[in-house]
């Protein structure tokens, strides 16, 4: 066996580029020129390796616009037109040089290349790609790709736009070779945490990240970067090794740097006659690459010494021999430490060899021949061969990271591109709120829909950041800005009917950049069902346990269970509700589609409140005795997460736990013995859990913080609302009954909820606003403390405490107010907010936990920080004193509400967990599931 193994990994990209409008553009250009000296013969270099039965494999990441490009016969035909044309400059420059010693041989030299380009084209009938099909079906090459369009995952602002670039490319890839790559290519190594989730849901094994970004993960891996780790989603990563890649890249001491390989930045298409040159140029009308490059590199000056091929063919072979010898020695080191063969992944952009290095496909031919010669202590692999062969790995939590300098975005977000992102980003949320309204276009809406999410993808290549930043070609980059941005605004204006557009002009729009052909503008959509929940068909009976069901209800945890699990037995899944008794309920029901089963009205009679908890628990896991065992047990909250762990244990199947809110929170810390035994419940459910489901990103830090759960093991699904149960229309500004305008709020009456606030904004309103009323609606052991405070403030005529409301009167209460308000200190989640938002009732909220997520501050409401009476009071007044203000903010929130917070989509998420968790097997522990 191998001391350790070399992955070789090679990502080739490029930046959609075709302009059917000129025949000669100078950047595509850069397409004409990467195939001739890049990725044709790379191809060239594989096809002899094969031919000489030499056991070497090798990793690929071929980009889905590079694909396109590859197989576009526009550009296929251009590309044949370039070479002939440089073929006549190879015969000019013969001719004009055969006298000239040392240069007379390279022209030739160049002739000869460009021949096996023209040869190589007839044997793969013009599309490159083919060319490499021989290595792939001979098991040598591991064939992967990347985001749709190389767009830069960490500064894609949504999931769903994340989701698209990473899904069309999976698409892309599957439509060629049929199926999902084994890997994918992070664009740009750029990695933010959910990344890997969206891979696994493609069907994607592994990725890679940069070194620094498996270095920095929680726990810190053991095997460093020689042996992937594993995303808690149990997608495999990859580090890229320092060593290898500084011998190969560094400016200063890496290989290409040599002073006898070719001199990349001396072309003759900047030093002969313009018209001498013009016909062959690529571009024409303007000075740029030939290709034909007569000198070395030599040293820092200007004057260099000719090139000469043997003698920079010999460098190559010495400097591959000297980096299998530095690896070599690198696994024996590493290996005294490790507990398996190390692994050493060399990865680097393919256009390096070839292109930038004139020389690197023959230091690649000469050193995969010189590992097959010796069968030393190293041998090449693939990362899929590697976890074929070594399957388990750490799992880690993997944080933002990229490669380039800094390390972390900074060549993709600086001064001189920070302008795209507020751009990209308003067009991902239009593409996001059109995708969830449209869902069923056809024919010529469909036709538009589709191409703004093409123009959207075309915006987002990480190319054109990078090219403001280098300042390369900036006048191109910002026009292709300018082309995709300006045709996005002007097809959703289209839809709307704000612009005029026909057929014509929409089939011109759509031949201009014709790749993706099969994308589905519905990626964007929250209803979007991934691969992984439409094979979640083996999660057919759920047990859930839940303390209060309607009509038992006391906050919100009912109302939640109630229409979870509604919406998870119109899926398809049987849901069985295990529950506290209900005066004048029976025992077992059905309620649309859901088995509700309540414990007996005598087994849970005690007046002290831990003991109710335990004969409640108790209770529970005796009557799961008298059912067949289900598929998985889900719990929610700790009153019932010892039942839930006896009855998972029983049963040998998994415990999903949904922590509501902590004890911790509603207190913020824990005073007294009952809050610190109540703590310990919830520890012990959230170690026992397999998923902890939290409904917000707020939730999941305070899961995470308090209990010590890592962040893999917690998943963020919101809580939901029905609109149409709230019968309320999106409206303008509405009065009371009583012909004055109304505040409302509604919630338990608890001093986390932040009444007190509201109250003393209102008392600093009501110099001015002698109409204003206050309604506070709920009940809670804090009613008296608020009454008092009321009338302390002389506002006894000005507020309202009906009590608890639910139906047709919080309705009512909805459909007077001018607004509401929801203050809270401390709030998970805030489902009340999002049934006013659905409503059309304009809100005001904290900007604190949960509320802060469901609210965007100016756009769908406002937010105030926790307890700032002056500034709550301050965007009461804004509200109430523009209706057109409140009618525009409720217009947005209901927007919101209908396509983000659907049941249905949020029964979907909460699905294809079940179903990650039931692939795993067995019953839940801490260890399985990752507890401390």
């Amino acid at each position: 066996m191998a001391d350790g193994f070399l992955a070789l990994v090679l990502h080739a990209h490029l930046p959609y580029v075709r302009h059917p409008e000129q025949e000669r553009f100078l950047e595509e250009h850069w397409y004409y020129q990467a195939l001739t000296e890049c990725y044709l013969p790379l191809a060239r270099v594989l096809q002899g390796l094969l031919r000489d039965g030499v056991d070497f494999c090798l990793t690929l990441s071929v980009s889905p616009t590079l694909m396109a490009m590859f197989e576009d016969p526009l550009l296929q035909g251009r590309y044949r037109r370039y070479l002939e044309r440089l073929l006549g400059l190879a015969a000019k420059e013969k001719e004009r040089l055969k006298d000239v010693e040392p240069f007379a041989a390279l022209p030739g030299m160049y002739e000869a290349r460009l021949l096996d380009a023209r040869a190589l084209l007839d044997d793969c009938r013009d599309n490159p790609l083919a060319a490499f099909v021989p290595a792939l079906q001979a098991g040598r090459l591991e064939l992967i790709t990347t985001a749709a369009t190389h767009g830069y995952l960490p500064l894609i602002r949504t999931r769903e736009a994340r989701r698209a670039q990473i899904a069309i490319g999976v698409q892309e890839y599957a439509r060629r070779f049929g199926g999902p790559p084994p890997g994918f290519w992070l664009p740009e190594c750029g990695y933010l945490p959910g990344v890997d989730e969206l891979l696994r849901e493609q069907g994607v094994g592994y990725f890679f990240a940069e070194t620094h970004g498996v270095l920095y993960a929680r726990p810190f891996p053991r095997r460093g970067v020689y042996a992937p780790v594993a995303c808690p989603s149990g997608v495999a990563v990859f580090g890229r090794d320092p060593e290898s890649s500084r011998q190969v890249w560094d400016r200063t001491v890496g290989y290409p740097g040599d002073p006898y390989y070719r001199e990349y930045y001396r072309d003759i298409g900047y030093e002969l006659e313009w018209e001498y040159l013009e016909s062959h140029l690529p571009s024409a009308f303007t000075r740029c690459d030939t290709g034909f490059k007569y000198y070395r590199i030599t040293g820092g000056v200007r004057e260099k010494e000719p090139y000469d091929p043997a003698m920079a063919a010999a460098r190559a072979e010495r400097d591959a021999a000297h980096f299998l010898e530095s690896r070599e020695l690198q696994v024996q080191y590493l290996g005294r430490n490790l507990d398996r063969p190390p692994l050493i992944v060399a990865p680097y952009d393919a256009e390096l060899f070839g292109h930038w290095w004139y020389e690197g496909p023959q230091w690649l031919d000469a050193l995969c021949r010189l590992i097959h010669r010796r069968q030393g202590a190293i041998r090449l692999t693939t990362p899929g061969r590697y976890l074929r062969t070594y399957p388990s790995a750490q799992t880690v939590e993997l944080s933002l990271s990229s490669w380039g300098a800094g390390g972390y975005s900074e060549v993709w977000l600086n001064p001189a591109n920070d302008w795209i992102y507020p751009r990209l980003h308003r067009m991902e949320k239009r593409m996001r709120a059109l995708a969830d309204l449209h869902g069923g276009a056809a024919g010529f809406n469909r036709r538009l829909l589709t191409q703004a999410a093409r123009e959207l993808l075309l915006a987002q290549s990480s190319d054109w950041a990078f090219i403001l930043k280098t300042g390369t070609a900036t006048d191109y980059a910002n026009r292709r800005l300018a082309e995709h941005i300006g045709r996005f605004d002007f097809l959703v204006g289209a839809l709307a009917g704000e612009t005029p557009l026909d057929e014509a002009r929409l089939a011109a729009i759509e031949a201009r950049n014709p790749l993706f052909q099969e994308l589905d503008f519905r990626l964007y959509s929250h209803h979007y069902q991934a691969p992984a929940a439409r094979s979640a068909a083996g999660v057919s009976r759920v047990l859930m346990l839940s303390w209060e069901f309607p009509p038992r209800t006391v906050g919100g945890l009912g109302r939640h269970v109630y229409d979870l699990s509604r919406a998870l037995a119109r899926l398809g899944v049987t849901i069985l509700v295990l529950t506290a008794p209900a005066p004048g309920l029976p025992e077992r029901e059905e309620v649309e589609g859901v088995q509700v089963l309540r414990l007996a009205p005598g087994a849970v009679d005690s007046e002290d409140f831990l003991t109710w908890v335990g004969q409640l628990n108790r209770g529970m896991v005796g009557l799961a005795g008298k059912i067949a065992p289900c598929d998985l047990v889900h719990a929610h909250d700790w009153l019932v997460g010892e039942a839930g762990v006896a009855i998972s244990r029983r049963w040998g199947c998994p415990l999903i736990a949904t922590i509501h809110a902590t004890e911790h929170g509603r207190h913020r810390g824990l005073h007294n013995a009952l809050q610190r035994h109540i703590h310990q419940q919830e520890q012990h459910l959230a170690d026992r859990a397999r998923v902890v489901i939290c409904c917000s990103r707020f939730m999941a830090g305070e899961v995470s913080k308090l209990f010590g759960v890592p962040r893999g093991k917690v998943r963020v699904i919101p809580n939901g609302v029905e609109p149409e149960s709230l019968r309320v229309e999106p409206q303008k500004q509405k009065k009371a009954a009583t012909g004055k305008r109304s505040i409302l709020f509604i919630g338990r009456l608890v001093p986390e909820k932040g009444v007190q606030v509201l109250i003393e904004a209102l008392a600093q309103l009501a110099p001015r606003s002698p109409d204003l009323l206050l309604t506070v609606a709920g009940r809670g052991p804090w009613e008296v403390a608020l009454r008092n405070q009321v009338q302390s403030l002389g506002l006894g005529e000005r507020v309202a405490f009906p009590g608890f409301v639910d139906g047709e009167h919080k309705n009512r209460l909805f459909a007077e107010a001018a607004v509401a308000v929801f203050p809270s200190l401390y709030e998970p989640f805030g489902i009340v907010a999002l049934e006013a938002m659905a409503a059309g009732v304009p809100v005001i909220v904290s900007d604190t936990g949960g509320l802060a997520e469901v609210v965007e501050h100016g756009v769908d409401g406002f937010k105030v920080p926790p307890g700032r009476a002056d500034l709550l009071a301050y965007y009461l007044e804004e509200v109430i004193r523009s209706p057109a203000l409140g009618s525009q903010l409720a217009r947005s929130a209901w927007q919101k509400v209908i396509t983000i917070y659907d049941w249905d989509r949020i029964a979907e998420q909460t699905r294809e967990v079940y179903a990650g968790s039931l692939a795993t097997g067995g019953e839940s522990d801490g260890a399985a599931a990752g507890g401390r």
